[in-house]
């Protein structure tokens, strides 16, 4: 413990980085600048090395102080979630998900009772949407992205190799019949637009000629996957995502498993928070899950 700086220096050091000034670290912190100076002088004689550089009433953090930064931000990190893991043993215990929108609606709710189930002492919220959000403590435990790079302070989980492949409805495939792959450049086709592959690439390794530019178009894979289940064109989606239906018989790979791959889902969480019994948890549920689908990778082409 003598080895330990002032723990109201070190918060005050973190708001001063976080919001770049002693002004607003102060308004933040709800004390006035001359405090905020004195706890960082404090802490500098505490280090035995100056932590900001004071030129023209502004400060510039030296090279030490942002590498200070980084490890007591993860230590601060992890005694938040410690206290909240504490503190919900004795009220509710919140399990925050996030999660990509086409994943969630096609793939995770229908599979999430069963981990309510097994973790009936949690409370999940799920949420879904794209962009960045706030992990850790004061945000979401868990990420499900689509094909985003995560965060310096995170560490992801890749979900499967996920399998492109076209589908269609027992119905359009009859009203088309007899349909090769060659045909693709006649028949209506829908166009996801956040795919990671398309129908260009498709063609190129499977198929002839140019897929036609005209078509549907959605920006949600489990809207193309819809469409293409109600009859409307051919799709090029994930099989993972589109599982349950060809399960149910609404849609049928008529080529077979002619498609793609790619790494396009990952679970994320904070780097600091890898320990969590509650993340643990659900990534082990969530591997097991997706590894249970026979429509995780149907081809390794």
């Amino acid at each position: 413990m003598r080895d330990l700086p002032p723990l109201r220096a070190l918060v005050t050091f973190r708001a001063v980085m976080e919001t770049g000034s002693f002004a607003r670290a102060a308004e933040v912190l709800n004390i006035t600048p001359s405090a905020v100076s004195h706890q960082v002088r404090m802490l500098e004689q505490s280090l035995k090395r100056p932590l900001f550089v004071r030129r023209n009433r502004a400060v510039y953090p030296t090279q030490a102080a942002l590498g200070y930064q980084a490890v007591i931000s993860e230590s601060f990190d992890r005694i938040a979630s410690a206290s909240r893991m504490v503190g919900s043993e004795r009220s509710e215990t919140r399990f925050m998900i996030h999660c990509a929108p086409s994943f969630a609606t096609s793939f995770l709710m229908p599979r999430l009772p069963t981990f309510i189930a097994r973790f009936s002492e949690l409370d999940v919220t799920l949420s879904s949407g794209i962009g960045e959000v706030r992990l850790g403590p004061e945000g979401f435990q868990v990420d499900i992205q689509h094909m985003t790079t995560p965060p310096d302070d995170c560490e992801s989980v890749d979900l499967a190799v996920e399998s492109y492949v076209p589908l269609a409805s027992p119905s359009f495939c009859a009203s088309h019949a007899p349909l090769a792959p060659h045909d693709v450049t006649r028949v209506p086709l829908i166009h996801s637009l956040r795919c990671p592959v398309d129908w260009k690439q498709w063609i190129r390794h499977h198929g002839e000629g140019l897929p036609p530019t005209r078509g549907m178009q959605f920006d949600r894979s489990y809207l193309a996957i819809a469409a293409a289940a109600d009859g409307l064109g051919l799709a090029l989606e994930s099989t993972l995502l589109a599982g349950d239906l060809i399960d149910s018989g609404r849609l049928v790979l008529p080529f077979g498993p002619r498609g793609l791959t790619a790494h396009a889902h990952r679970l994320v969480y904070r780097r600091s928070e890898r320990a969590d019994t509650h993340i643990r948890a659900f990534t082990e549920w969530i591997m097991d899950a997706v590894s249970a689908s026979q429509w995780a990778s149907v081809n390794d082409c």
